[in-house]
């Protein structure tokens, strides 16, 4: 009696909770993204137990509000950060609707901000670097080490198409369709709600490229930059990052990671004139207000147009 008294104050443990929250969101959540709530809830219990609590019903706003500041590491960025507590906060917010705590924290708690910072794009110079480095890969007895011909046009692909490196590793030639000019990718992204209903991008790619993939020395029997067994392209991704890592050091760039690939890819159509929505359409963006989040001082011709326009007015007034 004693216990069950206790219970319906304290409410069950945190761990349980968070057990049966991740349990319900399987169905809604692939895999990786389920190990991110898993990670953000995780750090919270951890930061939770080091005040001594728990049960999910004895955590307040001001613990909440203290592991906004104490319980993330204070090198994650601000948009890591805003994304972490968000996963948070769909956690309280189904914690209140199963009865598992008694007030609606998630009302009571404010969302950290996010800072998003310009993407700022590889220079030519620093393109050359990596390219170049990417062929001195050697010493390796599987995957990209052993192949760094395939590696270098990895990247290239990367640089050409604005592919996330998720969605460049699986590339499959088989669903390539020629166009009047280019080769048309059709693609399911690897980055997209599992409860959503799956969407197609297209991405281009040049006759040339084409062929060089054809003749290059493939990883796999059925897509050229695939090695090792298993669906999930996280571990792939990971060895990317830690290779173009290498060649940072190497080459002395700061920064040099696949998703800068991406960005110079952006950065370039854009000041080549393509329309934003254009853009935000080959990157993937779920509209063109994340494009212009990300890239706003780099729509020169949006720049341009305004100012003809606010010229024109004035001179006609």
């Amino acid at each position: 009696m004693a216990q069950v008294q206790t219970d319906s104050v304290t409410g069950p443990p945190l761990s349980e909770c968070i057990e049966k929250y991740l349990a319900t969101r399987e169905q809604d959540l692939d895999a990786r993204t389920l190990n991110q709530h898993r990670l953000a809830l995780e750090r919270l219990q951890r930061f939770l137990e080091a005040q001594k609590i728990i049960h999910i019903r004895e955590m307040t706003v001001d613990h909440l509000e203290t592991f906004k500041t104490a319980g993330l590491p204070k090198t994650m960025r601000m948009t890591t950060k805003a994304t972490a507590f968000a996963k948070i906060r769909c956690f309280l917010r189904a914690g209140f609707r199963r009865g598992w705590i008694k007030e609606a924290l998630v009302d009571k708690v404010t969302t950290v901000k996010a800072a998003y910072d310009q993407k700022e794009p590889y220079t030519d110079e620093e393109i050359t670097a990596i390219l170049d480095h990417a062929l001195e890969m050697d010493g390796g007895t599987h995957g990209y080490a052993k192949q760094p011909k395939t590696f270098r046009l990895l990247l290239e692909l990367m640089l050409e198409t604005g592919l996330r490196v998720g969605d460049a590793v699986g590339f499959d030639p088989v669903t390539l369709s020629k166009g009047d000019s280019l080769w048309i990718y059709t693609y399911q992204p690897q980055k997209q709600k599992r409860a959503e209903k799956p969407k197609l991008l297209e991405a281009y790619i040049t006759d040339t490229t084409k062929k060089r993939i054809d003749a290059c020395t493939w990883l796999s029997s059925k897509r050229p930059f695939w090695y090792g067994a298993g669906t999930d392209p996280t571990p792939l991704a990971q060895a990317v990052y830690e290779r173009m890592q290498g060649i940072g050091g190497r080459a002395g760039i700061d920064d040099c990671r696949p998703h800068r690939l991406r960005d110079t890819f952006a950065v370039r159509a854009l000041l080549r004139g393509m329309q934003l929505d254009d853009v935000s359409r080959l990157l993937g963006h779920s509209s063109v207000k994340v494009t212009e989040t990300y890239y706003a001082k780099w729509v020169a011709s949006r720049k341009r147009r305004l100012e003809r326009l606010v010229a024109e007015s004035l001179v006609n007034a």
